[in-house]
């Protein structure tokens, strides 16, 4: 009998420990700003963001369709809210998203006219899109040109679509200037150089460059306009505090990229300049007429290399300039 019951607490006490079977999709929501957060997925797909505006929810990048029920789980946890819009940031998630759990909410699906031509384009067997019946595109659906402002009751939402082939030619980030945050899918990883798709996707590694640009000058980076009164001066203490470092105007605006955790626009500042730099250096290699081969052997790695996927978009910068 001691024996009995011994075995099954054991088993009891096992199911209880356990934890997610392994590649399992288990989403938890983290917030960013008062109305605007985002899920980091286990299973290595792109991360997912959502903006609680008035009495709906914009999602930017679900995941794939079998991953859906668990993520609206996780937002039944923060938000009884329905999904009433959905962004993708590039082309090959707009075709292949979830578009019939969300037309059965009601929800619409808001891309690019470049997204959908882009997505139009691929054949029905590409490996790299999950299977769907035709139609591919998702219905229904918004197209929009360049830029489309939502104004769901309390706040306002600003959907660009990046004018240069940059990524890939269907390129959209979402900003919520009043939050301070800024979604931008794969076009900008903190640790990394992009991956180009410059084959369907006819992105450019020159083109990117030009894209970031215009990304980062669209988030304006304003003051308060009400002057704020002058804090009284507070005693020393003894001995004397070292003070907290204040954050730029860039850092305080919060970028939710397309895998990894959140990073700033300083960060995207940041890589910019090294890959405008790594442009210039690569156009004196063409200048002078070097191969490609030997761009890449002589590349300064020191002066690079701190960013990830450097030999593979340096290679892309070359070809770029050599074709011009």
């Amino acid at each position: 009998m001691k024996r009995t019951l011994l075995a099954t607490c054991a088993s009891v006490v096992l199911v209880l420990t356990a934890g997610p079977a392994p590649g399992s999709f288990a989403p938890v929501f983290r917030k960013v700003s008062s109305h605007c957060y985002y899920v980091e997925p286990p299973t290595g797909t792109a991360n997912t963001a959502a903006v609680m505006a008035g009495d709906g929810i914009l999602l930017i990048d679900p995941p794939p369709p079998a991953e859906t029920p668990e993520l609206l789980n996780a937002l039944r946890n923060i938000t009884a809210r329905p999904v009433r819009w959905v962004v993708y940031t590039d082309y090959q998630r707009f075709r292949a998203g979830d578009s019939a759990s969300f037309q059965k909410m009601d929800a619409l699906i808001i891309g690019s006219k470049e997204q959908d031509r882009l997505a139009a384009s691929l054949p029905a067997a590409d490996p790299n899109l999950v299977a769907q019946p035709e139609p591919m595109r998702p219905n229904p659906r918004f197209l929009f040109g360049r830029q489309l402002h939502l104004f769901p009751a309390d706040i306002e939402i600003r959907i660009l679509a990046v004018r240069h082939r940059a990524r890939t030619a269907g390129d959209v980030i979402v900003f919520v200037p009043s939050e301070n945050v800024l979604a931008v899918g794969d076009l900008f990883n903190p640790s990394s150089y992009p991956l180009i798709d410059s084959g369907p996707g006819e992105g450019s590694a020159t083109g990117w460059i030009d894209g970031l640009k215009q990304v980062i000058d669209s988030v304006p980076l304003l003051k308060s306009a009400i002057p704020q009164p002058k804090p009284e001066p507070k005693p020393k203490p003894e001995p004397a505090a070292v003070p907290e470092l204040e954050k730029t105007l860039e850092e305080l605006v919060t970028v939710i990229p397309g895998h990894g955790a959140p990073s700033n626009l300083l960060q995207m500042k940041d890589l910019l300049s090294t890959a405008q730099k790594l442009k210039a250096e690569t156009a004196r290699a063409v200048s002078y007429r070097r191969t490609r081969e030997e761009f890449l052997r002589l590349l300064s790695w020191d002066a690079y290399g701190s960013y990830g996927n450097l030999e593979a978009f340096a290679g892309q910068l070359f070809d770029d300039l050599f074709r011009k």
